[in-house]
């Protein structure tokens, strides 16, 4: 049987406070420990942009209890950079995550490629270079956004990768609402569907500004159900004023997952979906 675990991509976001976190936030608030309470995972956010200290992997251990499991984005420089990383880039990734993984904390490390990288040969060998470097730490989730790369599932799990299905604004190119698994775990990221704000030069919050309606989770309950995998991680990315924490509570309430109910204040600012 699937072990289901839904969460939030990030815990640190200023528009939070008075919606998920209380408003002003109380001397000394821990909003992980906080976020902790309501949810199965949390996915590192920060961890791409920058490689996170062994001192932010042992405090994130320490400040949640021993149920709650992360996941991790791979640093960019993994990822994105067309000049290759070196082993010492991603031995300076790993001392952050190093931590949680010796306390049985860590259930994925996550890599993300952006829309415009195409299933290529040079592309390939970025992917398997990148997967050799982190491999043995943790399961590997990838996340490709070119619907070129639904052509090489057989690669992916020939490197023990595990796809990360998206929900996106579609595009002629872009992959989205796919149900599919390619080893023991599972992997769904909702993005909100703002293709306005998406495919528009604007601020990185606003690309996230969408909250999904009963309907459009509805299809998506069942497919979380019939994904057959180990571990399903199911992370909510539309983070925009909570609106990603009002969704994971409708889909925790709908698979039974539901462990607290939610803040007063997400249910005030979100009563058609959170009655």
């Amino acid at each position: 049987m699937t072990e289901i675990l839904i969460g939030s991509a990030g815990w640190s976001y200023k528009d939070w406070a008075g919606i998920v976190y209380p408003k002003p936030l109380p001397k000394g608030f821990d909003e992980l420990a906080y976020l902790a309470q309501f949810v199965d995972c949390i996915e590192i956010n920060s961890s791409f942009y920058r490689p996170p200290t062994a001192a932010m992997g042992e405090a994130w251990a320490r400040r949640t209890p021993d149920r709650l499991v992360f996941t991790a984005k791979v640093w960019e420089r993994l990822t994105h950079d067309r000049e290759p990383f070196s082993d010492a880039d991603a031995k300076l990734y790993l001392q952050g995550i190093t931590p949680l993984v010796r306390a049985g904390k860590l259930g994925a490390l996550l890599f993300q490629y952006p829309w415009s990288f195409e299933n290529t040969p040079a592309a390939r060998d970025r992917v398997e270079r990148a997967a050799d470097a982190l491999r043995g730490w943790a399961p590997l989730a990838i996340e490709l956004r070119h619907s070129s790369w639904l052509n090489a599932l057989d690669f992916l799990r020939g490197l023990n990768l595990n796809f990360c299905n998206i929900d996106q604004p579609p595009s002629s190119t872009s992959i989205t609402g796919t149900r599919i698994v390619t080893g023991p775990v599972g992997y769904v990221r909702f993005h909100g569907r703002n293709a306005k704000a998406w495919f528009a030069p604007s601020g990185r919050g606003d690309k996230y500004d969408y909250l999904y309606s009963r309907e459009e989770l509805r299809a998506w309950e069942e497919a979380i159900r019939e994904m057959e995998a180990e571990k399903l991680f199911v992370i909510l990315n539309n983070h925009f004023q909570g609106k990603g924490m009002a969704n994971a509570f409708m889909l925790m309430r709908a698979l039974g997952k539901e462990r607290r109910p939610p803040p007063d204040t997400l249910r005030a600012l979100y009563p058609d979906v959170l009655p």
